[in-house]
């Protein structure tokens, strides 16, 4: 694209509930989707994440799937 100034190494994190069917099917199309591997996929139901870490509460992050840019 011209005129943008997009950086192509940019990561997107996606968190997801790696407990929920739906969400494990979303984001395995994503991973299918994204060959250039600028997802990073987190799983919100593993027993180390801490969802303080991030700013948000574990109730809001298993409202829907959240994603968080770089800045």
């Amino acid at each position: 694209m011209m005129g943008t100034n997009l950086n192509h190494q940019a990561k997107i994190e996606v968190f997801f509930d790696g407990e929920c069917p739906l969400c494990i099917r979303e984001i395995k199309m994503l991973k299918a989707l994204d060959r250039k591997h600028r997802i990073i996929f987190t799983d919100i139901s593993a027993a180390e994440f801490d969802p303080g870490s991030v700013g948000l509460t574990m109730e809001q992050l298993m409202t829907e799937i959240r994603g968080r840019l770089p800045n």
